[in-house]
């Protein structure tokens, strides 16, 4: 950890640095420091730092690794119950050598909501091969960058599993898991599929996007096979942030990807062309890629030096076998790096099963969070990720939902300046203060398979101008049509824990985000009962706050790019990674509404 000796005796002052960078991503402009082509990317280890326990001790009685698996809700109101917060992942001992982080969660589950699979970035995967991150310490069993846990009792208890085991080979590739976990079912939950980044578990090199097929059986669950695909021009082609959805039989599936492309000579050196893999025998065999959103003009006439970026697809199966593709286009890079703030939400749509797209439509304009990410998020930025998904059922069958947000205001990263010498940074360490500037979550619909695009709804109240952010909005629909949407909100204003630092770069300078503000951040949910028209007062899902600020973390971002939740019958599943006990840990918690029975919770 890169402080001086005697930091921990700082009164009032935490400093969160990173160990690993498991995702560093696409880099905002930082005042000379231009973007870096392999900032774009989300998903790219970097070695851990060895003096991890300095800041266990910094933090005291705040650090509580192996605490509370399980808590009350964390609210009720006439039409929303919460159920118990359950911690999925087994605690992280504070012991030499540990690796903190359990984040960017997935969850899939049958209908019935008794049988559920959650996944989730964890820290551990770079213990050992292919990594081999100093200092030694324990590896994920089975190993892996994507951890999962399962419930057979409809998330009361968790088992926690290790990774998809890399026993599986394909093409003489044993598969290791890479991050970015994604998980999808069929309605009766009879299939599970696991997507994820994937490198060969001995030589590290790219596999691309790995698919597992899981099933449980007697009590218990397991995987049974692995796929891959690839981009034909891989390694000079380059995968990133895969997602994955199935239909209700778990027969056609769709996976989307992000393929940073050779331009012009230069490796893995494009702004994003987001691509589409798809399987109609249940995930043994998959065919593509299907271009859904080529890479954009200007980044190819500037062969990548300058452009639009597309990234965070996520694809949705309709009732009539139609894909739809949403993600996040822009903002727009000059060639030193800078980009403004305007971006805009896309959806691209197939009535061929994913063979061919339709141009992408524009849901509606933003204003990009990459200059105002959660004061304690330990990233210089932060991806804009859309949800989507289609009513398979009742009135409005066939609708399409997208789930996104924007900033209040247009919004840079602040300037850098020397540090504090009261905060005992390193001396070549650079400084920028924090942006407070709010951001609200939205939800926008079609009846015409993607073609227009209602005005934008706001799920939640209108924020402040500063000190409130919402973000990651994951919208699932109900049998009984009730649109509910699970999301992230900040309060960013000064505590009594004093002074915010967080490192949020090391390369190519070392960065630390400071200011008074702390991210003090919960889960919520709020429910449209009239098709996402309108939605009632959000309901607080978890039942304590993280301070993101105080979190130790190994890992870059120290709370992933995304949350997850789904619904089944009568509820809805969400999962969340939450620093209640001083590290990222992935909770869970089943959501009711109106007409539950008590003894469902």
């Amino acid at each position: 950890m890169s402080r001086r000796a005697g930091n921990a005796a700082l009164v009032g002052v935490i400093i969160l640095t990173v160990m690993i960078t498991l995702s560093p991503g696409f880099g905002q402009e930082v005042n000379g420091f231009a973007e870096s082509r392999e900032d774009r990317r989300s998903a790219a280890g970097r070695d851990l730092e060895p003096d991890q326990d300095a800041a266990l001790a910094a933090l005291g009685a705040a650090f509580n690794p192996s605490g509370s698996g399980e808590t009350l809700g964390g609210s009720t109101d006439e039409q929303i119950v919460v159920g118990a917060n359950i911690r999925v992942n087994t605690g992280q001992l504070n012991v030499p050598g540990a690796r903190f982080g359990r984040s960017e969660t997935t969850v899939a589950s049958g209908e019935d909501g008794q049988r559920i699979v959650v996944g989730w970035n964890d820290a551990r995967g770079f213990c050992g091969p292919p990594f081999n991150s100093p200092p030694p310490c324990t590896r994920l069993n089975p190993p892996g960058l994507s951890g999962f846990g399962f419930s057979t009792d409809g998330g009361k208890t968790f088992t926690e599993s290790g990774a998809s085991p890399p026993n599986f080979v394909v093409a003489g590739h044993p598969v290791f898991t890479r991050g970015d976990p994604w998980m999808a079912t069929d309605r009766d939950g009879k299939a599970f599929f696991y997507a994820n980044l994937a490198v060969d578990a001995v030589t590290g090199d790219s596999l691309g996007v790995s698919i597992h097929r899981g099933r449980f059986s007697d009590g218990t669950f397991s995987w049974f096979d692995a796929h891959t695909v690839n981009t034909p021009n891989s390694p000079r082609d380059g995968y990133d942030k895969e997602a994955i959805a199935v239909d209700a039989r778990g027969r056609h599936g769709i996976v989307t990807v992000t393929n940073f492309r050779e331009l012009c000579g230069i490796v893995q050196n494009g702004f994003g062309q987001i691509e589409v893999w798809r399987t109609a025998d249940g995930g043994t065999t998959w065919s593509g890629p299907t271009v859904a959103g080529p890479e954009l003009p200007d980044s190819v006439a500037h062969c990548g030096n300058a452009g639009t970026l597309q990234q965070s697809s996520v694809p949705a199966i309709g009732p009539y076998g139609e894909v739809y593709v949403a993600w996040s286009q822009g903002p727009t890079f000059n060639i030193a790096g800078v980009a403004p703030t305007q971006a805009k939400i896309v959806v691209a749509s197939s009535f061929d099963g994913g063979l061919s797209f339709g141009p992408p439509v524009s849901v509606a304009a933003t204003y990009s969070m990459r200059g105002t990410p959660p004061v304690g998020y330990n990233r210089d930025r932060i991806n804009d990720h859309p949800r989507i998904t289609v009513a398979t059922e009742g009135q409005h069958r066939g609708r399409v939902f997208v789930s996104f947000y924007s900033a209040v205001a247009r919004v840079t990263a602040p300037a850098l300046t020397s540090c504090p010498t009261s905060l005992g940074l390193p001396s070549n360490a650079l400084c920028r203060d924090q942006r407070l500037t709010s951001s609200q979550i939205y939800l926008s619909y079609s009846d015409d398979h993607g073609q227009h695009w209602s005005v934008p709804t706001p799920i939640a109240p209108a924020p402040p101008a500063t000190g409130v952010k919402r973000w990651w909005p994951v919208v699932t629909v109900l049998q009984d049509e009730g649109v509910s949407v699970v999301y992230y909100e900040s309060t960013e204003q000064p505590t009594l824990a004093g002074t915010c630092v967080v490192r949020v770069l090391r390369v190519p300078a070392l960065i630390y985000r400071v200011g008074p503000a702390r991210s003090s951040v919960n889960t919520y949910v709020a429910r449209s009962t009239d098709g996402g028209q309108s939605f009632g007062a959000p309901t607080r899902v978890s039942s304590a706050t993280s301070d993101w600020c105080a979190t130790v973390t190994s890992i870059t971002p120290n709370y992933g790019d995304y949350i997850g939740s789904t619904s089944v019958e009568g509820k809805v599943l969400a999962t969340w990674a939450d620093g209640r006990n001083g590290v990222a840990d992935t909770f869970f918690a089943p959501i009711f509404f109106a007409g539950a029975e008590a003894e469902q919770r």
